[in-house]
């Protein structure tokens, strides 16, 4: 895989942190920040397609509660 260098100017006590947190795991910084940005794409793509599925299910029909309830009952499910 190629790799590309990225720079980034962050806080000193957030340089300090990371390099005594990686430092004390036995950790690269450059693993543990290419990892860190990778977690963080997924979870914003998961978000984002989350906000999709509730937007698309927004016009969908919908049941209440004792509609549910006779539902639940007819299939022999007490609730």
């Amino acid at each position: 895989m190629t790799k590309i260098l990225l720079g980034a100017r962050l806080p000193e006590t957030v340089i300090t942190e990371l390099r005594e947190y990686c430092k004390s795991h036995g950790i690269l910084i450059n693993h543990f920040v290419a990892e860190a940005i990778a977690k963080k794409l997924r979870e914003e793509k998961e978000y984002e397609e989350d906000i999709a599925t509730i937007e698309a299910r927004k016009n969908e029909p919908t049941i209440n509660e004792e509609e549910w309830k006779d539902y639940l009952k007819s299939r022999d499910i007490n609730v």
